[in-house]
């Protein structure tokens, strides 16, 4: 019974020349942690919008039928203490479609409090997320980003001055940092 080298190098279906080929080709572990929390980052972000965007659905609604219901943007200072102009963008509704003839002051009434619940329903339920949504995971990706990544690059390119070039620390998500990017929404006050 033979003895196995101890200077042999396990190989997968025993073919070293196919893994010294694979060797060549795998990314450096900075690279791949670079990769992993661009990954991590990305995914959070895309779900923050889509979830966002689930959530405004009424609020989009809400602001076409208002929009339906009066002749322009000068309209809203009968109903609303202040103008609606930020809302559009801030919800992602479309450009507004003003109505030939405004809707009886009644109606534009009730389309403005429904408007105001949507708004506030949609902050509460934004802000909810937020405390809820878990970036844990993401932080610690941050984290070791910050404290390995340029050590792992230095080892592979043998010099600290090319490690450092083009290095950006990355600073944690926090509910704070989301609220920036994806911000609550103003809520409209009724004229009094």
């Amino acid at each position: 019974m033979d003895e196995p080298d101890d200077d042999a190098t396990p190989t997968i279906g025993g073919n070293a020349e196919i893994n010294q080929l694979i060797g060549l080709f795998d990314l450096p572990a900075f690279a791949r942690r670079g990769q992993d929390l661009e990954y991590a980052i990305k995914r959070t972000h895309e779900r923050c919008q889509r979830e966002r965007s689930a959530m405004l659905d009424m609020v989009r609604v809400r602001l076409r039928q208002w929009s339906s219901a009066v002749t322009g943007p000068e309209s809203s200072v009968a109903v609303f203490a202040a103008p609606l102009d930020s809302l559009w963008p801030l919800s992602g509704a479309e450009a507004p479609t003003w109505a030939r003839q405004s809707a009886p002051p009644r109606r534009q009434r009730t389309i403005a409090l429904d408007l105001i619940a949507s708004a506030v329903r949609f902050n509460r339920r934004w802000t909810r997320f937020l405390d809820e949504l878990g970036v844990d995971h993401v932080n610690r990706l941050i984290d070791q980003y910050n404290r390995y990544y340029l050590l792992e690059k230095e080892c592979c390119l043998g010099s600290s001055r090319l490690a450092a070039r083009f290095f950006t620390p990355q600073t944690e998500i926090t509910r704070d940092s989301l609220l920036e990017t994806y911000p609550l929404l103003p809520v409209p006050e009724l004229k009094a």
